[in-house]
């Protein structure tokens, strides 16, 4: 879709500008359908990030091909063409974030034009989460308020911080850093039953002890208690930001035992799912 994007400058871009959400908008596309989309005198009216949540579809944006489905995000400027089109039998979903980026001469770059004026591809993999809090912004946005609107701002900030983390991550050639795979694999797949001896095995085959060895080193943390973090991390965002019951969240995070998980959440954060609701509930912890 375009060169390999800077990813730092990127950042440092969104970091020094002002930006201001225009718009969140959920919404799918059905397979067949031709859809007008935007043409040079209909174009799009503002940047913004394209986040595919469910199945995928072929986005031209200017006429460069853009094939998106989960783990994809998609970036436009204003006034550009774009073109949908599904791919497959299945409806493409997907989350639209409308921004604006005011102040962005303070991070200029002498001789490459702003992302923000750019089409390009971020590739971060399936985060845990991640349409959780797409969903979350959207109800945001579209509350009434000031307050709404600031919450609004600072859960997109999140989501892209760890976007571009995760891209970051991902970016990093296979078998360059074996333990970070590893990282990047439980980030991705906290919820499945891992054991030590299959994240060794995933790791190349690795000795067990050998592995343990190299995690802690790299992470400060022995892997299963790393996968345990991971699930307590995701446990609390979801007990900050949605209605969700404890049974539930207890099993979207990999615990088919609510009390068994109630146990682990006190033991990792001090205190039981419903006391972590109380304290923070509405305001998710990446807000802090």
């Amino acid at each position: 879709m375009n060169d390999e994007v800077d990813l730092d400058a990127l950042a440092a871009e969104f970091a020094e500008g002002l930006p201001a959400v225009k718009g969140v908008f959920l919404s799918s596309l059905k397979p067949n359908v031709d859809y007008p989309g935007h043409t040079r005198d209909n174009p799009t009216s503002s940047a913004g990030l394209l986040f595919a949540l469910r199945g995928r579809a072929l986005f031209e944006f200017d006429g460069a091909p853009c094939d998106l489905e989960p783990g994809r995000v998609a970036h436009g400027a204003a006034n550009m063409t774009l073109k949908p089109r599904v791919q497959g039998d299945s409806d493409f979903e997907y989350v639209l974030v409308h921004y604006e980026l005011a102040g962005r001469d303070r991070a200029r770059i002498p001789g490459r034009r702003p992302y923000a004026d750019s089409r390009y591809l971020l590739e971060p993999g399936e985060l845990p989460g991640l349409a959780d809090r797409l969903q979350l912004l959207h109800r945001t946005w579209n509350a009434s308020g000031g307050l709404a609107s600031l919450r609004a701002k600072e859960l997109f900030y999140g989501i892209l911080g760890d976007v571009l983390e995760a891209a970051r991550r991902r970016g990093r050639r296979e078998g360059d850093d074996p333990i970070g795979q590893i990282v990047e694999y439980i980030h991705r797949s906290y919820m499945e039953p891992h054991t030590l001896g299959s994240l060794a095995e995933r790791c190349g085959g690795m000795d067990v002890k050998r592995f343990s060895y190299l995690f802690r080193k790299r992470t400060g943390f022995f892997p299963i208690d790393y996968v345990i973090r991971q699930r307590m991390l995701q446990a609390r965002r979801l007990l900050a930001a949605s209605s969700y019951g404890v049974a539930r969240i207890a099993e979207s995070v990999g615990y088919a035992d609510a009390h068994y998980f109630s146990r682990l959440f006190r033991k990792y954060e001090g205190c039981s799912p419903t006391e972590y609701r109380r304290r923070f509930g509405n305001c998710p912890p990446w807000f802090r």
